[in-house]
């Protein structure tokens, strides 16, 4: 096998292992807007999350990759309203829903 291969095969493996692990997260994002939206008995709508912004960020830990997603839900089936969940790395940092009685945001970095 020549080098130029090794290479080819070496970027097409990143390629993979990246969307890999930027597909758990999306499905990770998934089941957390899902519950949220249980718990605070409103619609979540479109059954689909969209990655936001992408960015470094600080943590206890050091410097980490920060991926926000935003998702559609509805109070009364009528509206349609934006919430957001942000992911440090892995771990799920916090839900913020713009809720029509004023918004609401969730630290879940306690339970990570």
């Amino acid at each position: 096998m020549s080098v130029a291969e090794l290479l080819l095969l070496f970027g097409a493996g990143l390629v993979v292992g990246l969307w890999w692990w930027s597909m758990q997260a999306h499905d990770r994002v998934d089941l957390i807007s899902r519950e949220v939206c249980k718990d605070l008995d409103v619609q979540r709508l479109d059954e689909a999350v969209s990655l936001r912004r992408v960015g470094f960020a600080r943590d206890e830990f050091g410097l980490s990759l920060e991926r926000v997603f935003r998702f559609e839900f509805s109070v009364n089936g009528a509206d349609r309203r934006h919430g957001e969940i942000c992911l440090h790395g892995e771990a799920p940092r916090w839900v913020h829903l713009d809720h029509p009685e004023g918004d609401i945001h969730i630290d879940l970095s306690a339970r990570a």
